[in-house]
């Protein structure tokens, strides 16, 4: 599947919120580490991954619905206005037959936006989320406003998942809008992410701020459903980048590759398995190298668009032995700020590449090309061409 830009309607990304919980785990103090074999642990702390943040208590929902109240109020974007509201849904939803989307829908008060779930594409998600906002947003002819928000949260007791990276949390929720429509105001001073919790700064990037505070003016409650919606200041923070083009692709032979075992077994005992890492390791690695490649080598044909013209590269936050492995694999440069937000934040599932993105717009000049790598053990991947906005 592909989407491209038109002159008429093309579509914007951004702003992009994220809530990150207050509360810090560092990786040395992972307690799976007791029962790890000697060698699974050298591997762990290999990984480039300093700490996570831990949500405790909160839903994937509540996560989902701090950042979404906090893009809108970024934006200046009344919550009634919405087009549509796209969930990236979790792992693990909290009830089974129940409505996690709609359950959004109606914290943050989005009341006429088309409202849809979509998962089951692991880190892909985001970029799934993407393809279907862009085409919502095409089939309208006109303006149009759609939310893409997601919590993120480990979904098993063990944070790291080997071979190959720990699980942090966070909420993440972005803007797609069209080209026409630019009620979005001016960027605020600010220049960055507006997030929850203490400050994290690594590598000159700095996420964190004061604790977001619902319309009311007080603390927010995770969970409250009378919140109504985000508050309106003047102006507001505008798109960071205009898409240019993305491919999409799947493949089943992998689909559960990575698994939790959940029907016979309580939450405290869910676990993150493997399949096969002889397979993850080696066979689906030469899969998605020669796939990223030639999604890659299609996309930049059809933008028109060379390596050699690219501001920047990013990517999921996996380890720092991933980045190695692409960069030697593909001949492409990975952006520093993925390695400093691996660190501090660690594999953040279908947010990482959004994180990144928003880390580095700061230092991409207006026109400047950003190519968007994501991939999934599912298996899927995709890649993206946006070019940053002026501010």
């Amino acid at each position: 599947m592909s989407a491209y830009a038109d002159a008429r309607a093309g579509i914007r990304i951004g702003p992009v919120h994220f809530w990150h919980p207050e509360h810090t785990l560092a990786v040395t103090d992972l307690p799976e580490r007791a029962t790890l074999p000697e060698a699974r642990d050298r591997q762990l702390l290999a990984l480039g991954i300093d700490r996570v943040r831990v949500a405790g208590g909160l839903t994937e929902t509540d996560l989902a619905e701090r950042a979404a109240l906090g893009v809108l109020a970024d934006s200046g974007t009344d919550p009634a206005d919405l087009d549509g509201l796209l969930l990236v849904q979790g792992r693990a939803p909290e009830y089974l037959m129940a409505s996690e989307a709609t359950r959004l829908q109606h914290r943050i008060g989005a009341t006429r936006a088309l409202t849809l779930g979509v998962g089951d594409l692991g880190c892909v998600s985001s970029s799934a989320a993407i393809e279907i906002g862009a085409a919502l947003l095409r089939g309208r002819g006109g303006p149009g406003r759609i939310l893409v928000a997601m919590g993120v949260r480990a979904a098993a007791t063990a944070r790291y998942r080997p071979p190959m990276t720990v699980l942090g949390d966070c909420g993440a929720a972005f803007l797609l809008t069209t080209g026409d429509d630019d009620s979005g105001g001016v960027l605020s001073a600010s220049g960055g992410d507006t997030v929850g919790g203490a400050p994290y700064t690594s590598g000159g990037h700095t996420v964190g701020a004061a604790p977001y505070t619902s319309g009311s003016g007080g603390p927010y409650t995770p969970g409250d459903e009378t919140a109504g919606g985000a508050p309106r200041p003047a102006g507001g923070r505008a798109a960071r980048y205009r898409l240019l083009g993305q491919e999409l692709r799947s493949d089943g032979r992998y689909a559960d590759l990575f698994r939790i075992r959940y029907r016979e077994l309580p939450p405290e005992r869910w676990a993150e398995e493997c399949a096969d890492e002889n397979a993850y390791s080696f066979q689906l690695a030469i899969e998605s190298r020669n796939r990223l490649r030639d999604l890659n080598a299609e996309l930049l044909r059809r933008c028109a668009t060379t390596q050699d013209e690219l501001a920047a590269v990013v990517m999921q936050n996996l380890s720092m032995g991933a980045f190695a492995f692409w960069q030697d694999a593909l001949g492409l440069k990975i952006a520093d700020v993925c390695r400093d937000n691996l660190a501090g934040h660690g594999h953040l599932g279908p947010a990482d590449v959004l994180m990144n993105l928003e880390s580095l717009a700061p230092s991409v000049p207006a026109g400047g090309k950003v190519l968007v790598m994501n991939s999934s053990p599912v298996a899927a991947w995709c890649t993206a061409l946006v070019e940053r906005l002026p501010d």
